[in-house]
């Protein structure tokens, strides 16, 4: 079913409210040029159960000021939303929760026990920031001062919050640490310059990682070589395993998958293939057990235009461009397309650029943010529904 883009962002305070869910859902009681009137409603613990996720979800952008540029998971269908602030909105009830300052200007957010941590390259290198699940900052991290002569160039999985939000991890140019917040303490899990690896595989590279397992173990991904070395052999994908307390190294080697980025969802960890090499499948691993599956797209070359994983991992989105933008949703448990949407403008500026597309999984009902980050244009919003 085609649909025409009905909502430009923010700039736009007169714009009428999009609504995604029942149609009966109310509407908000905040102005976009006044998100601190919002009544009072209680912050939602973000590392709550999966079911407590709202049935429903509205999203407005006229709540927001300034020019909408993304947004992020933050637990339970509330979002965090960057736009002239920081927003911490929540999708069930339609209203504004926080608002501050926003610490960086492009971030990754995780959602922990009573808070979130945000990460992004800052002016001293990559940052991290825990808040509170009322957005008070309560920490500021500046890592690749802590790492003391290494860094972390990857804003994409290049620090990982457990779950507890009682450490980091740390996907460093010369290894993989573990960062205690409450003592302070730093341990190296993986030495590069040691030739960490396995037998068969050695480690040259690592890109991102994740916690899994209760948080005993840290899921990583980057590159390795053979060992022995085999003759013109370039470096390979890689993903493995170490628990936390540095013992139990596993290393895979995916045969003819390149991976680009690690995406953590609640319950899935996703490894989307480099745009060049996309062909078609997503590689995923059950954050409970480390299990590695893989889920298959409708058309091989599926992927390359951004793959995107929902809050709770039950569901992954594909974008594909052209003169519009095809969504397609896929339940990742059965491997069935839940959903396919075409979105269509008149100015084609909007499909140049890969969207933004959020998955809410208890209202079933993405959000696809295009132009985000063009500054000559507005952002465009627009919203629909998949599954049963």
């Amino acid at each position: 079913m085609k649909k025409t883009f009905c909502m430009t962002l923010a700039l736009l305070f007169t714009l009428a409210l999009s609504a995604c869910g029942k149609a009966d859902s109310p509407a908000p009681s905040v102005s976009g040029s006044n998100p601190s009137n919002t009544p009072v409603v209680s912050v939602p613990d973000a590392g709550s159960e999966q079911e407590q996720s709202p049935s429903s979800c509205t999203f407005d952008p006229a709540l927001f000021g300034g020019k909408l540029q993304s947004c992020a998971y933050a637990g339970n269908g509330t979002l965090l939303v960057l736009a002239d602030k920081l927003y911490l909105y929540d999708t069930g009830a339609a209203s504004v929760l926080a608002a501050v300052e926003a610490p960086l200007r492009d971030f990754e957010a995780q959602a922990i026990d009573g808070g979130y941590v945000l990460t992004g390259m800052g002016d001293d290198g990559m940052m991290a920031y825990i808040y509170d699940s009322s957005l008070s900052l309560k920490k500021e991290i500046a890592v690749n001062e802590l790492l003391a002569g290494d860094f972390v160039v990857s804003e994409t999985g290049g620090v990982a919050a457990s779950t507890d939000g009682k450490k980091l991890a740390f996907a460093a140019l010369g290894g993989l640490y573990l960062y205690d917040l409450e003592s302070g303490s730093l341990t190296t899990l993986l030495d590069l310059s040691q030739n960490a690896g396995t037998a068969s595989i050695g480690i040259s590279m690592l890109n991102g990682a994740a916690f899994a397992q209760g948080n005993s173990q840290i899921v990583f991904y980057g590159s390795g070589n053979s060992i022995p070395a085999v003759n013109g052999e370039d470096s390979f994908s890689i993903y493995g395993s170490i628990a936390v307390d540095g013992s139990g190294l596993k290393l895979t080697k995916p045969s003819a998958y390149e991976m680009e980025e690690i995406q953590s969802s609640a319950s899935r960890l996703f490894f989307p293939q480099t745009f060049t090499r996309a062909n078609g499948t997503l590689l995923w691993i059950d954050r409970a057990t480390g299990s590695a599956n893989t889920l298959s797209f409708s058309t091989s070359g599926e992927g390359k235009d951004g793959v995107y994983g929902s809050e709770q991992g039950n569901y992954v989105a594909t974008a594909v461009l052209g003169s519009n933008l095809t969504v397609r949703v896929y339940d990742v448990a059965s491997g069935a397309l839940a959903a396919t949407e075409v979105i269509e403008n008149s100015d084609p500026t909007y499909f140049n650029r890969i969207p933004r597309i959020y998955l809410l999984d208890g209202a079933k009902t993405a959000v696809v943010v295009l132009g985000g980050s063009i500054s000559e244009i507005d952002t465009l919003v627009s919203t629909f529904e998949f599954g049963a």
